[in-house]
């Protein structure tokens, strides 16, 4: 388990770090335990690497545990969540320091569609069963 300060953490922390980050960001016309639930559950294939993750929605977790969940990812910088719903995917990509990230996000920001926001590393979220 993430301790805030710890130099990794895992990919299905990050998920969900990114996940109530961005429903900080967005209209929140649900809420925040389904939206996080909900951006799990739809995730079909995730790509990770040591400094990106790409994800693809699509029918979701219908069984089964995802590859790469427990992973361990950087934790010494600051994330970047991005994501484009019409198109079904996000992009978390990892910065060395919160500036970068925030110029990172206000470049994304005007994109129409789209959501952009700095991952906090202190959100936490526990899946019900």
């Amino acid at each position: 388990m993430y301790q805030l300060g710890d130099d990794k953490l895992e990919v299905r922390e990050l998920l969900v770090k990114a996940f109530a980050s961005a429903w900080e960001h967005s209209d929140k016309h649900v809420d925040r335990d389904t939206y996080i639930n909900s951006s799990i559950n739809v995730i079909d294939s995730l790509q990770v690497g040591p400094e990106m993750i790409y994800g693809e929605e699509g029918q979701g977790l219908l069984e089964g545990e995802l590859d790469h969940l427990p992973d361990l990812l950087r934790a010494d910088g600051m994330w970047v969540y991005y994501e484009v719903p019409a198109e079904n995917f996000f992009i978390l990509t990892w910065m060395t320091d919160a500036e970068k990230a925030e110029a990172k996000v206000a470049s994304l920001q005007g994109e129409e569609g789209s959501l952009a926001c700095v991952v906090d590393l202190k959100q936490e979220w526990h899946r019900e069963a």
